[in-house]
C-alpha cells in the first residue's frame, strides 16, 4: 500500500501491531511466553477460481504455475501474497468484492490448468466459487433505508439475492448464488462478503 494512502487509524494500527510483534519476539527469546499463548496460524478464508478442487486436494494439486492467473482475461484471478503464509502464498485467489468473477463462457482459467487443480465442469452456469452473506448490522435495506443495489446487479437468473419487499433485508438463495461477488462489489456499506465453499 502506498504510504500516502494510509489513514491515521491505519498508521497507528500498523505501529501498534509492529510494536506488539517486537515485544512478543523479545519475550519468546527469553522463554517468557507460555506455550498456550503461541496460537497456530488460522487457515485463511480464500475464494478460489472456478472449478477448484476442495481446498485440501487443491493445495496438494496446485503447483503455483500461474497459468490460470495469466489466462484470466479480466485480471480476476490473482496470485496470493506472502501474507497468506507459506502454505497458501503463490496459489491463485479471487477477491470478489474488488473484482467479481465473470465466469467466462470458455473458462480460460480452468482450461489453462495443467495439473487438474481447476478441474470443474466446462459449463459456467453450473460452477460456484462461494456464497454471498449479508451483514444485517451494516445493510442499509435491513435498516429500512431504500437500497437495492445488490438485487439489481445480481447477474444470476433467477436472482440469487433479493428482498421480500422494498426496504426488507435481502435474502440469499444458496441454490442460485454462484459467489461471483457482484453484490459485494456494488454494496455501498460493504455489508456483503463472499464465503468460500470449502
Amino acid at each position: 500500500m502506498d504510504d500516502a494512502a494510509f489513514t491515521r487509524k491505519q498508521f497507528f494500527r500498523l505501529g501498534f501491531s509492529r510494536a506488539a510483534g517486537s515485544v512478543a519476539g523479545a519475550l519468546l527469546g527469553c522463554g517468557a511466553v507460555a506455550s498456550h499463548a503461541l496460537r497456530p496460524r488460522v487457515r485463511p478464508s480464500l475464494v478460489r477460481p472456478p472449478g477448484a478442487l476442495p481446498e485440501p486436494a487443491f493445495l496438494d494439486t496446485c503447483t503455483r504455475c500461474d497459468e490460470c492467473v495469466k489466462a484470466c482475461p479480466h485480471w480476476v484471478v490473482k496470485k496470493g501474497g506472502p501474507e497468506l503464509g507459506p502454505r497458501y502464498a503463490g496459489t491463485p485467489v479471487l477477491v470478489p468484492a474488488e473484482n467479481p468473477c465473470l465466469f467466462c463462457e470458455d473458462l480460460p482459467c480452468v482450461r489453462s490448468c495443467p495439473t487438474g487443480a481447476l478441474a470443474g465442469t466446462t459449463d459456467p452456469a453450473s460452477l460456484r466459487i462461494g456464497l454471498a452473506e449479508v451483514d444485517l448490522e451494516r445493510c442499509y435495506s435491513a435498516k429500512g433505508q431504500p437500497c437495492d443495489y445488490c438485487q439489481v446487479h445480481c447477474p444470476t437468473s433467477p436472482r440469487a439475492i433479493r428482498g421480500a419487499s422494498p426496504g426488507a433485508a435481502p435474502r440469499v438463495d444458496p441454490d442460485a448464488c454462484n459467489g461471483c461477488g457482484k453484490c459485494a462489489q456494488i454494496c455501498p456499506p460493504s455489508a456483503i462478503r463472499i464465503r468460500p465453499l470449502s
